[in-house]
């Protein structure tokens, strides 16, 4: 796995944000339109790439969902379940009680202060700036040790103990969480299979429009704040965030936790007449004062001049956002994929693009569930979790066919996560079928790569066709399923 061999080639590089990273560390996946459809003579993009031709499997949402099919507009999930999901998510985001997560209640906060959060940040420092430590830049030569002193310089803003109101913020726009404040990049050796673009290891995440957040530190030079979210911690810009007032707190709080909405297509232009504010994609949350005539009238945060948040009302059309949580049916399913698949792959969102920990995470948001942002995290937050890594490969994949529940089942195996969709016929055999999005496949010496990179409708085989000595996907050393549901194996 990618995992292990990074970390036996350079050991004292990147372990804390390998250990964050490992999200989507597989590295495995292309655009539907793979660059043989757009007239490609060969399959080599360099000496150890090559692309994974995808003719095969058909790429359009329809194929995998047809419009017509019978119970497309019943819910996959129990509704009871889907409801507790989205009561989680509430509390993650806006809750104020002693046992709710939200950067915003200062129990939650006051007991992160306590436990020294800057440990994580000075640990990343150590790890990825110490002299022994290796990494290339843009230019695919090694970062230097004056490039080091200089962000280490920038990092080391003090963090308060105290709990401090004024330190509350909203994201204005969508923002890259760094590992350090810096936007240059951090690769591993690029000649390496798996290694160089897009895989800049100081690339942690991306905040959504609107997200709640706690600001623990400046950086020396005040373009980057330190900062807690629900779903990550680290650097983002400073103009990307704006702090709030105990008024808007609580007016954006108590509309949220009575009207939440959310994106159903990306990416979505958020403005008003000429003025633009932020692109919304699905994963943003927004409040809505009211929904009629097939127009929602929702709350967006603008920054002010003076750094701080102020609220403006914008209309929304109902083809673009929807009420939480959306009824999780089959239609609404494809809905999204339409909108997400086939984008192309982001480690730790380059680009703002999704990996495949960040894809079903969007993917699952709209219907209320908020899944952690790495692989390992949220197969573990899933209602029943069945591990089948003792078993063969042929009877893990028999297991998924026969268990599976569609649209409602993940599948991890080490750094990557992917969702079951159901068993579709390819070449007159049943196979189980998933969405996911994946950098590539690599043989078993994992000296070469076979590019997708993006999101893909993608079977589990035991063995591709295409590129047979690839490893299957469900040939790993783990091999876990995690429901949605809780219930026995056979509801």
């Amino acid at each position: 796995m990618k995992d292990s061999m990074s970390l036996k080639l350079l050991k004292p590089v990147f372990l804390t944000v390998i250990l964050f990273l490992s999200a989507c560390s597989l590295k495995d996946s292309q655009q539907s339109s793979t660059p043989q459809s757009a007239g490609q003579k060969s399959d080599s993009i360099d000496s150890n790439k090559t692309y994974f031709p995808l003719g095969h499997y058909p790429q359009e949402v329809e194929y995998w969902i047809p419009t017509a099919a019978k119970h497309n507009d019943l819910s996959v999930i129990n509704q009871t379940q889907q409801r507790k999901y989205f009561s989680y998510l509430l509390s993650k985001y806006y809750g104020t009680g002693e046992q709710d997560k939200s950067p915003w209640n200062a129990s939650y906060i006051a007991h992160i202060l306590k436990n020294k959060p800057e440990n994580n940040r000075d640990a990343s420092i150590r790890q990825l700036l110490s002299p022994e430590s290796l990494s290339w830049g843009a230019n695919f030569r090694q970062n230097s040790a004056r490039w080091k002193n200089e962000i280490r310089n920038n990092s080391m803003g003090a963090i308060s103990t105290i709990y401090q109101a004024s330190s509350r913020a909203i994201t204005v726009r969508a923002t890259l969480v760094r590992a350090l404040p810096t936007e240059q990049p951090a690769y591993h050796d690029p000649r390496r299979a798996g290694e160089g673009y897009p895989f800049d290891y100081l690339q942690m995440s991306a905040i959504q429009p609107a997200t709640p957040v706690y600001i623990l530190t400046d950086s020396q030079d005040k373009a980057w704040r330190y900062v807690i979210s629900p779903g990550v911690t680290g650097w983002v810009k400073s103009e990307d965030i704006a702090t709030v007032s105990p008024a808007f707190v609580n007016q954006w709080t108590t509309l949220a936790m009575k009207n939440a909405g959310t994106f159903i297509q990306q990416p979505v232009s958020v403005h008003q007449g000429k003025q633009f504010y932020f692109l919304a994609r699905p994963g943003t949350i927004l409040p809505f004062e009211y929904h009629r005539s097939g127009y929602f009238s929702v709350l967006i945060p603008v920054r002010k001049a003076d750094g701080r948040a102020m609220i403006k009302s914008v209309s929304l059309h109902q083809d673009v956002f929807t009420a939480m949580p959306w009824p999780m049916t089959r239609t609404n399913i494809a809905t999204l994929m339409k909108s997400m698949s086939g984008l192309p792959y982001g480690w730790g969102n380059t680009l703002f693009y999704n990996d495949c920990s960040s894809e079903l995470r969007n993917l699952m948001m709209p219907f209320g569930i908020l899944l952690p942002r790495n692989s390992a995290a949220q197969i573990k937050a899933t209602a029943r979790l069945v591990d089948l890594s003792k078993e063969s490969l042929q009877d893990r994949i028999a297991y998924l066919e026969k268990h599976g529940k569609a649209f409602t089942t993940l599948i991890y195996l080490p750094g990557h996560i992917m969702l079951y969709i159901g068993n579709s016929q390819i070449n007159g055999k049943s196979v189980p079928m998933t969405y996911q999005n994946l950098w590539a496949l690599r043989p078993e010496n994992a000296e070469s790569r076979s590019i997708i990179g993006s999101s893909v409708f993608f079977p589990l085989l035991s063995v591709y066709p295409e590129k047979p000595e690839m490893v299957s996907l469900a040939d790993k050393k783990e091999f876990k399923l995690g429901f949605l549901e809780s219930g026995d194996d056979n509801g």
